[in-house]
């Protein structure tokens, strides 16, 4: 198990204030993850021959859209890859109100359209929930690699079971499809947020701790062969520190997986991992011998 250092230093989210409304709280985590994460003279990776055949898909995390991952995506275009950055329906001004068949279909839509502008070699990449979902979607669908950055969110580590009880009572009277007042929690401490556009029928599928989104079967589910390059930083969120050791042991064997520890917070993960992500895709996709 390989583990290395590199620095960002921030305040670990998990003790800041809450924001005042959920629709706030939102729109600063995609800003902090967007804006002031890049560092400026890090170094830039040229473009290999073989670069035009790789292509990733890069998820963002829950509340925000596609464009929150942008920094990230820069960097990796620079490399030359192809980089796709799709909104997922546990983000935006609609968050939950699709199941999560629908972000698998966005998904997979993405890895066909790679395909048809000449990437041979794909990626599924991600940061918190997202990461998580790229890890949901490498057991679904083949890839060439995994990048889980900080992944995070997992069904069963909201104590969301009310919400999800009443969910159910909603469906059975016909009201699964009707935008409604749900709630979201936090992995750490007993905080909830408000999804105001949410839709019972699709809140079940994301946060029944016996649905697809179980981050235990998930992980359980990658496929055998799938090289991971797992981020975990030194001061993420709590919960996922403490399953460190459990999700770098859960990962199918391979030789290349190898497990990244930035200085970093959860939010700074992305940006402190992207130097390192960069070459482990040169030398695991990129470079790999045809």
């Amino acid at each position: 198990m390989e583990m290395e250092m590199a620095s960002a230093s921030r305040a670990d989210p998990s003790r800041q204030p809450a924001c005042p409304s959920t629709a706030a709280r939102r729109r600063v985590l995609a800003l902090l993850a967007s804006l002031g994460l890049a560092r400026p003279g890090a170094a830039q990776a040229a473009a290999g021959p073989n670069a035009g055949r790789v292509g990733i898909v890069l998820l963002h995390g829950i509340g925000a859209t596609g464009a929150s991952m942008e920094p990230l995506a820069a960097r990796l275009r620079q490399a030359g890859w192809r980089v796709a950055t799709p909104d997922l329906p546990y983000g935006g001004p609609r968050a939950f109100s699709e199941p999560v068949e629908a972000a698998e279909r966005t998904v997979l839509a993405e890895l066909e359209r790679l395909r048809r502008e000449g990437a041979t070699r794909l990626v599924l990449a991600g940061f918190s929930l997202g990461g998580f979902f790229a890890a949901h979607m490498a057991g679904r669908t083949p890839v060439d690699a995994l990048v889980s950055i900080a992944p995070n969110g997992g069904s069963d580590m909201k104590p969301l079971m009310d919400e999800v009880a009443r969910a159910r009572q909603l469906v059975a009277q016909g009201r699964g499809a009707q935008p409604t007042l749900m709630k979201d929690a936090a992995v750490v401490g007993d905080e909830r947020y408000d999804l105001p556009h949410a839709t019972p029928a699709a809140y079940i599928t994301w946060f029944d701790h016996a649905g697809a989104m179980n981050w235990r079967g998930v992980w359980s589910r990658l496929r055998p062969g799938t090289p991971v390059f797992l981020v975990v930083p030194t001061r993420d969120l709590a919960n996922l520190r403490k399953v460190k050791r459990e999700l770098w042991q859960g990962l199918p064997r391979h030789p290349a997986n190898r497990l990244y520890e930035p200085r970093a917070d959860h939010l700074g993960a992305s940006m402190a991992s992207a130097d390192e992500a960069v070459k482990w895709v040169r030398e695991v996709v990129e470079n790999r011998p045809l």
